[in-house]
């Protein structure tokens, strides 16, 4: 029996994080003009923080696609089963049409990007702080106002990479390879965000 798509998800966003991890403690140290030193501790923090998050991101992908679901172009891309059986609804109904089946999907894909982008992003910024903290040994109280000092920064910096790859998952990536995507994708944020944790 195939794994689940959510234990994929779980195996491949490990993996992406553990990647983004140890770039960022090989660009710290460079940059630092240190010969490399696995730090195990900040691999291991990361790896749970990455492991934590994903269900809740997958849930949230799924919600998002059960609520607004297809792509922008109807029949285009043939990933969504939710878009399939959208366009058989729209052959047996007489008074819906391909037009209104694309400017459904558009609607659906405006609604799903500027949700990820407001909530999503809400989110995960504080999944972030507050579980890496606590995995770090900080109290509530001190996960609360770091929270309060890092929220500004990290959204600053997640609006400059999310918007290209919201609208890449929202129109050509099926819903239960989102969360994989968005690590894929976000190797890179991944890193940024081991550098701000300070590995």
């Amino acid at each position: 029996m195939p794994p689940s798509a959510l234990t994929t998800t779980f195996i491949q966003s490990t993996f992406l994080n553990a990647i983004a991890n140890l770039l960022a403690q090989l660009i710290d140290q460079y940059h630092r003009g240190k010969p490399f030193h696995l730090n195990p501790t900040a691999l291991l923090q990361f790896l749970l923080y990455g492991l934590l998050s994903v269900l809740p991101n997958f849930l949230w992908q799924r919600r998002l696609e059960s609520r607004f679901p297809g792509f922008p172009a109807w029949r285009r891309w043939g990933w969504s089963s939710a878009l399939t059986t959208t366009a058989r609804n729209t052959a047996a109904s007489p008074v819906s049409s391909p037009r209104a089946t694309n400017n459904t999907g558009v609607r659906n894909f405006l609604a799903k990007f500027l949700l990820d982008q407001t909530v999503g992003s809400v989110m995960n910024i504080v999944l972030f702080v507050v579980l890496i903290n606590l995995l770090k040994g900080v109290g509530v109280a001190g996960c609360w106002g770091l929270l309060r000092e890092d929220f500004r920064p990290i959204m600053m910096a997640r609006l400059k990479y999310r918007p290209l790859v919201s609208v890449l998952m929202y129109t050509v990536i099926p819903v239960d390879r989102r969360v994989v995507f968005g690590s894929a994708c976000g190797v890179i944020w991944g890193v940024y965000l081991s550098l701000y944790a300070v590995v």
